[in-house]
């Protein structure tokens, strides 16, 4: 579809529905997954000390720019449809690219990659026991898009014409902060992938005999990618109706901004509910072994208690596989699973 077949005004007013739509997603996903964070799964409050606060601070971060972009959206249909009277109508208001509302927009997506990426980030220096030499690429690229994110809040503040996102003092900005992101993330999630598949491979190459290890960290590296996939196939699609010069790019930046949180959170979400049910699988498993004639029979014929089968350890059960290596890869305690995954 080309740019004049979607005009402005109608493209505005799409991108606000379909942004509507995808930020009753974000306030599930948020809810859940700061009750992960925040609460263990028998419904107790988690000590300040088993709670990742770099996580809570960067979902509730996310979710306040998620919400200030719904705002400013709301704002700019109002403003344009509403309340502007002169010349041009409704495409002239959002055609007017040094609007306060075009440049909070703007400055929202700019932050919400900077946090949506700087977490990416964080987990691959984690994950790769905090070397830091692991990680000096990806921080490079992730201080360059940003720089040059804020460039293009600047070019939009300072700009005072009207015009669209493919005006030509934004177009060389804006390419390179979406071709760095695209980069950044690959090698960011390729970094993390490699890592857990190579202590995976260490778990099966030795004698561990805790049930269902791999497997554990195979379900890990899957949600890894498939959560990752859904941030990098908006950045993708951006990009794509950018260079194509098509209205659509803005109900697509603005879907990026209320992805990049549920993307995050899905991951959190994921975990605790996989390793919510393997705990039971295994539990179950050894309840069906013990009670087996001649095999492990409970002292004094006492029944054998599910709850008594349980290690009291769950919520660390895909880092402690990892631990099991050995000296050579010293992963986090029970409470830090977070920050991994």
């Amino acid at each position: 579809m080309a740019a004049s077949s979607f005009p402005l005004d109608i493209a505005q007013l799409v991108a606000l529905y379909m942004q509507c739509i995808v930020y009753g997603i974000v306030l599930i996903t948020v809810a859940y997954g700061l009750r992960v964070l925040l609460w263990s799964r028998d419904g107790h409050f988690k000590s300040r000390t088993q709670i990742s606060w770099v996580m809570v601070g960067t979902t509730v971060a996310m979710f306040t720019i998620a919400t200030l972009e719904m705002a400013f959206g709301l704002q700019h249909n109002l403003q344009a449809f509403i309340y502007y009277k002169g010349p041009g109508g409704a495409i002239a208001e959002f055609s007017d690219i040094s609007n306060w509302v075009n440049v909070m927009r703007t400055a929202d997506y700019v932050a919400q990659m900077f946090i949506g990426d700087g977490i990416m980030v964080y987990r691959c220096y984690v994950v790769y026991e905090k070397n830091w030499k692991v990680v000096v690429v990806p921080v490079l690229l992730w201080l360059a898009e940003t720089a040059c994110g804020w460039v293009i809040v600047y070019i939009d503040a300072t700009l005072h014409t009207s015009a669209t996102l493919n005006i030509s003092q934004l177009e060389p900005f804006i390419t390179t902060v979406l071709s760095l992101t695209l980069a950044m993330t690959t090698m960011t999630t390729g970094l993390i992938v490699y890592r857990i598949m190579k202590i995976n491979h260490s778990i099966a190459s030795q004698d561990i005999t805790r049930v269902g290890g791999s497997r554990r960290l195979t379900h890990v590296v899957r949600i890894l990618i498939e959560s990752g996939l859904i941030y990098t196939a908006s950045v993708v699609v951006f990009f794509g109706t950018y260079l194509a010069s098509n209205n659509a790019q803005y109900g697509v930046s603005d879907l990026v901004v209320q992805l990049i949180p549920i993307s995050f959170t899905l991951i959190l979400i994921r975990v605790d509910q996989g390793i919510a049910v393997e705990t039971y699988t295994l539990q179950q498993s050894t309840l069906q072994f013990s009670v087996r004639p001649g095999v492990a029979d409970a002292p004094h014929g006492a029944p054998v208690s599910r709850s008594n089968l349980s290690s009291g350890r769950s919520d660390s059960y895909v880092m402690d596989e990892m631990g099991e290596i050995g000296d050579r890869v010293e992963w986090k305690k029970a409470g830090q699973l977070d920050p991994v995954v």
